[in-house]
């Protein structure tokens, strides 16, 4: 064995790799960013059941939730969703300034209630009035104008309208029909259990399933006895984890999904990177954990599970204000628990360069004419019927 004064050869390697590390953890420490812009896609938070989700054997199947409604936005979401927007406002504080601008603010939601009432309390906890935008001294909130598409024109935030990426999830569908017959003997019971025909292999009323019960839970409801041996862990949620699994399986699934927002995400920053007059400072995103968990899955950070409500995924870009180069930083913000980390997206750094960013994306991130929806795309709606 080697000996240099006290120090034996492996020591000596060890120590001299964690003085290199330290070094370059240390570079990395002192380069100074500045925020130049921040994208975030966000889900809705805790509300009442859907009535798409409603079985005959479930305790509440009667109720009308009252006074949320069907669907409805509850008190808890409203709180909840109020601390996403003061989560922004803390974090993001010197970048964006005390005063809300009109022009450096994008907001849109997908057209639910909820998801409308959703972006309103995040602006509201974001943009609070200061100053002379103090307009009634007794109540801390200013209108801000939010946008949106009708369902059927959402092909930003619905993939599900579109029949080309129907077309890609059935033929996915297809693919796996091997491995989803095992779930059929639990589809099956499932479906003895709720009353509600539960088999088929796109498993939609599995994730439905596991919609409500979380719905109910939060409203601190009564669940159905037999539901507790497959909920909140257990076969319910591995149903409903296969369901998100083939919902962006694909590449071309990916770019006719989350990738339609990764590319305005992209677009807004390169506007702000080229110096536009009419550039963001804020884009936000409204939409529910379908949206969440296709961003994640675009960016090959997402593992399986059900994005929580409140749940967000945050695209900030930096300036290093020494070379002026442009860097992007991925922090994924849970929820439930409201914590918070960078993510490094696969083949790159926590602050990765923007160019390296968009180029390792650009498999995922669709052309133009992907970004359109042809609705006379010769698909039919049962095709996976016909297929398989």
């Amino acid at each position: 064995m080697i000996h240099f004064a006290g120090l034996t050869l492996p020591l000596l390697v060890a120590t001299t790799m964690m003085l290199v590390i330290q070094t370059a953890q240390s570079k990395l420490d002192e380069d100074v960013y500045e925020t130049k812009h921040v994208a975030m896609v966000f889900r809705h938070a805790d509300r009442a059941p859907d009535p798409v989700e409603l079985f005959p054997t479930d305790p509440h199947y009667e109720s009308e939730f009252f006074p949320y409604g069907l669907g409805g936005l509850t008190n808890r979401g409203k709180m909840r969703e109020y601390g996403l927007g003061v989560f922004l406002r803390e974090k993001y504080d010197e970048f964006l300034g005390p005063l809300y601008r009109p022009k450096a603010v994008f907001a849109r939601s997908t057209d639910y209630a909820r998801t409308k009432m959703c972006l309103q309390l995040v602006l509201s906890g974001l943009y609070p009035p200061r100053d002379e935008q103090v307009w009634n001294k007794n109540l801390p909130w200013q209108p801000i104008p939010t946008v949106y598409e009708a369902p059927k024109r959402d092909w930003l935030m619905i993939p599900e309208e579109c029949p080309e990426y129907l077309h890609e999830h059935n033929k996915i569908q297809c693919a796996m029909s091997k491995e989803l017959k095992g779930y059929d003997e639990f589809l099956e019971k499932l479906t003895s259990l709720t009353g509600k025909d539960m088999t088929g292999h796109n498993l939609t009323e599995v994730y439905n399933l596991y919609h409500i019960l979380t719905a109910e839970t939060h409203l601190n409801l009564p669940i159905a006895d037999w539901a507790k041996d497959y909920y909140p862990h257990g076969k319910i949620l591995e149903v409903t984890n296969k369901w998100y699994e083939m919902f962006s399986k694909t590449n071309r699934m990916r770019r006719l999904n989350g990738g339609k927002l990764l590319r305005q995400i992209i677009n807004h920053m390169d506007a702000k990177i080229a110096g536009g007059d009419k550039t963001y400072n804020v884009s936000l995103f409204s939409g529910h954990e379908t949206n969440v968990a296709a961003v994640l899955q675009v960016l090959g950070i997402y593992y399986p599970h059900v994005p929580a409500y409140s749940s967000a995924v945050i695209i900030e870009l930096k300036r290093n204000v020494d070379s002026n180069e442009y860097f992007v930083e991925v922090i994924y913000r849970r929820g439930i628990p409201n914590d918070h980390q960078s993510l490094p997206i696969p083949g790159c750094d926590t602050i990765c360069p923007y160019d390296k960013f968009v180029g390792l994306l650009e498999h995922v991130t669709p052309t133009t004419e992907e970004l359109a929806c042809d609705k006379d795309a010769p698909y039919e709606t049962n095709e996976v019927e016909h297929v398989c």
